[in-house]
């Protein structure tokens, strides 16, 4: 049975590079970049088999050295008990 974990969060990247960190975040297979903001601002879209590959791919966005700040927005898990780490 396969897993849906999908989130989306704001990258604030360092303006000058937001070119090459949205470049960056495309070599990511489960990453979707939506839309700039201003000239600093990226919403991604996450889409994992679980939270736990979320935050791992969530962390290696925010250890990227020219992002400033990953901030999560929303996440959706259809495996029951996901959320609160209870098993049904």
């Amino acid at each position: 049975m396969s897993n849906l974990c999908i989130s989306s969060l704001v990258v604030h990247a360092r303006p000058a590079m937001l070119t090459s960190v949205r470049q960056w975040i495309d070599t990511i297979p489960e990453a979707e970049v939506y839309s700039n903001h201003a000239n600093d601002r990226l919403v991604v879209v996450l889409d994992t088999y679980d939270n736990h590959q979320a935050a791992d791919k969530i962390s290696d966005i925010q250890n990227q050295g020219d992002v400033l700040s990953t901030t999560l927005i929303y996440q959706y898990n259809d495996r029951p008990g996901a959320q609160t780490g209870l098993t049904a």
